[in-house]
């Protein structure tokens, strides 16, 4: 069983769970049927990686596929390979200018239930943090990283 079929059938164990104990306590359709779908979905998908990696996968013990169904890891897993030789991307330099365009979009789609003038005020932020994110990765292609990038 490999790791992504492991966590489909958890996400299907707990929709299952979810769903009897849910229609116990209170004999509602709606939020039963709801919960049965949320299992069900990465259920089949679970049920489908499971059932077309086993013939080409190598047995693996029932004890096995169990300690992984339960998310426990294995004995001695192994240690992370050596990144130094790999062509990693490059991380952008953090800015504030995320987190503007971020509240300029919330008062901007605030602005749609409580009146134009929130709508300009949060068009105005959109416009300005866009324009200031792009200008920052445009200068860090260009002239590249700004910062003291040597470690200890």
């Amino acid at each position: 069983m490999t790791d992504e079929a492991a966590v489909f059938l958890r996400i299907f164990a707990f929709g299952l769970v979810a769903s009897t104990i849910y229609w116990f306590i209170s004999y509602e359709p709606l939020g039963t049927v709801a919960l049965l779908v949320f299992g069900l979905g990465p259920g089949v998908a679970g049920f489908f990686l499971y059932a077309h990696q086993r013939p080409t996968a190598s047995k693996e013990p029932w004890l096995g596929q169990l300690r992984r169904f339960a998310g426990v890891a294995k004995d001695r897993p192994q240690g992370p390979p050596d990144l130094e030789s790999h062509d990693l991307g490059v991380i952008p330099l953090p800015s504030i200018w995320p987190l503007l365009f971020s509240v300029g979009l919330t008062i901007a789609v605030t602005g749609l239930i409580f009146g134009l003038w929130l709508l300009l005020l949060g068009g105005a932020i959109l416009v300005v943090s866009l324009a200031g994110w792009l200008a920052t990765i445009n200068r860090e292609n260009r002239y590249g990283r700004l910062h003291n990038d040597h470690r200890p």
